[in-house]
């Protein structure tokens, strides 16, 4: 009679997990996240289980309707390497028309569409931008907490336009954050308020790690250069390390055979993440 009920119990949890498996999200899925209408994609780890916390990468693309290209660039690169982290693709309003946003028809794009015209013909409002993308991140991220267990704090990377919100929460939400990945991009203080940063000199600031990676190649190579000159000691002034600020400059003939143009290096992006992963991991 044991026997029997303790296989019966395994039967029963094998088909749980099987029907709770189903439901599990695949990189060609949308989601809404459940406080805030921004839209996100999310990759689990292929052994993903709700038993434990799981390290927790943003990676908004660099611009609209490139989630899934995210995604499917980096999630084999995870599997590969053994790397169990959550990948999540938010799609953001940043830089791109709103118009042309099917996600984000009707309210939100109205709102965005009148900011800007309040700015005068083909200027955008970065700050109203801005916003949405903040605040949509965060629920996201409150989002992955509950529904998979993502840790509290997380890995953000930017690439091109999308280091600009890379960028906004390293500013203005350090605590958030576990790492900074700037893959090919400049801060130009989008959606901060430069007179009000917050946690300056705090532990959440100092704590955050951070990497500027460019290819001597890109068209924006010397802004970008140029850029990162000016923003680490805006940085250090905050109160973030020297130490813990980072730069790479991905040089052609290099021995990886490494791209050296205006394009992500997400085998660098790995390197860096699980590094601070396992500096961070008891």
């Amino acid at each position: 009679m044991m026997r029997c009920s303790v296989l019966v119990l395994l039967f029963t949890l094998a088909s749980l997990r099987s029907l709770f498996a189903a439901d599990l999200p695949t990189v060609d899925q949308m989601f809404t996240a459940s406080t805030h209408p921004m839209r996100y994609a999310v990759s689990l780890p292929s052994h993903w289980s709700s038993d434990r916390k799981w390290p927790v990468i943003i990676a908004p693309a660099a611009h609209y309707g490139h989630h899934q290209e995210t995604l499917q660039m980096l999630a084999p690169l995870c599997e590969k390497r053994k790397a169990d982290f959550i990948i999540v693709s938010p799609v953001i309003i940043n830089s791109d028309p709103v118009a042309k946003m099917k996600a984000y028809r009707g309210e939100v794009a109205d709102r965005i569409s009148s900011a800007d015209a309040k700015l005068g013909e083909g200027v955008r409002d970065n700050s109203a931008r801005a916003e949405f993308d903040s605040a949509g991140i965060r629920a996201i991220i409150q989002d992955v907490q509950r529904l998979y267990g993502g840790e509290d704090r997380v890995h953000i990377v930017g690439f091109s336009a999308s280091t600009h919100v890379a960028y906004l929460f390293l500013f203005n939400h350090p605590e958030l954050l576990k790492s900074v990945f700037i893959n090919s991009g400049g801060y130009q203080g989008r959606g901060v308020d430069a007179d009000h940063i917050p946690l300056l000199h705090s532990p959440e600031r100092a704590r955050v790690a951070v990497k500027m990676i460019v290819g001597d190649q890109d068209r924006g190579f010397q802004f970008y250069a140029d850029n990162w000159a000016t923003t680490k000691p805006l940085l250090i002034r905050c109160g973030h390390p020297e130490s813990r600020l980072h730069e790479e400059i991905i040089r052609q003939g290099n021995a990886e055979k490494l791209p050296v143009g205006h394009t992500w290096f997400p085998t660098r992006l790995m390197d860096f993440v699980i590094g601070i992963e396992r500096e961070t991991t008891p």
